[in-house]
C-alpha cells in the first residue's frame, strides 16, 4: 500500500509559486518591492500558449511607477522563470464606474484614467538567458 503524499500536487504548486513570487520580489529595487507588495500574481496561458506572468496593480498610479523599471521586471522573469514568455502588467479597478440614473457610465472629468475594466500590456520575455559572465 502506497502512503498518502503530506501535500497535495496543489498545495506544491502553490507553495513553488509563492516562493518563486518572493524571490522575484526580492531581486528587484526596494522602490519596485514596496509597489509589488500591493500586487496579485498568476501565471496563465496566452490564446496562443505562451506561459505569461501576471503582475496585477491596484491602481494606474502602481502599474505607472512599476512600468518605469519594466526592463528589470522582465530580466527578473527571464532569469528567474524558466518557460515564461511573457509579462503582463495590469490594472484591476476596485471601484465601479459612476452610474446615472439610467445606468450607463460617466466619464469622469479628470484627466487621469479610470478604468472600468481590467486593463493589461504585455511584454516579451527573450528566450536566450542573460549573460552571467560579465
Amino acid at each position: 500500500m502506497l502512503s498518502q503524499p503530506i501535500f497535495d500536487d496543489r498545495a506544491l504548486n502553490e507553495s513553488l509559486y509563492q516562493a518563486l513570487i518572493e524571490r522575484f520580489r526580492e531581486t528587484l529595487p526596494s522602490s519596485s518591492q514596496s509597489q509589488l507588495l500591493e500586487c496579485s500574481f498568476g501565471f496563465a496561458p496566452s490564446p496562443t500558449g505562451v506561459k505569461t506572468f501576471f503582475i496585477v496593480t491596484p491602481s494606474l498610479q502602481v502599474a505607472e511607477q512599476l512600468l518605469s523599471n519594466i526592463q528589470q521586471i522582465v530580466e527578473r522573469v527571464q532569469t528567474l522563470m524558466v518557460g515564461v514568455g511573457q509579462v503582463a502588467l495590469c490594472i484591476q479597478p476596485h471601484n465601479n464606474p459612476v452610474e446615472t440614473p439610467n445606468s450607463s457610465p460617466v466619464c469622469h472629468p479628470s484627466p487621469t484614467l479610470h478604468p472600468q475594466y481590467m486593463m493589461c500590456k504585455i511584454f516579451p520575455v527573450n528566450s536566450e538567458p542573460p549573460n552571467l559572465e560579465d
